[in-house]
């Protein structure tokens, strides 16, 4: 069963076109499920980390980045204590 975290990011990332563990490019295949927690707590750093760690990966990362960028998840995220409780 899916955590609330695992919920809410989903529900960012459809926003913008992308599906985790999804087929197209520019989806993400998340290899840890701690991955959630810790983009949703750190945001962009967390998103960088994670995938440093091998938390996540992407087949076309330039066009998951500008699928992010374009739907402004960056700001949906940070700063959204909504989000975070």
């Amino acid at each position: 069963m899916p955590t609330q975290s695992e919920l809410i990011l989903r529900k960012l990332l459809e926003s913008a076109d992308i599906e985790v563990n999804g087929t197209d490019p520019w989806d993400i295949q998340v290899n840890d499920n701690r991955f959630y927690n810790r983009v949703l707590r750190e945001a962009e750093l967390g998103l960088g980390e994670s995938y440093m760690d091998g938390w996540w990966d992407c087949q076309a990362i330039d066009q998951f980045v500008d699928r992010a960028l374009r739907a402004r998840l960056d700001q949906q995220i940070k700063g959204n204590w909504k989000i975070l409780l």
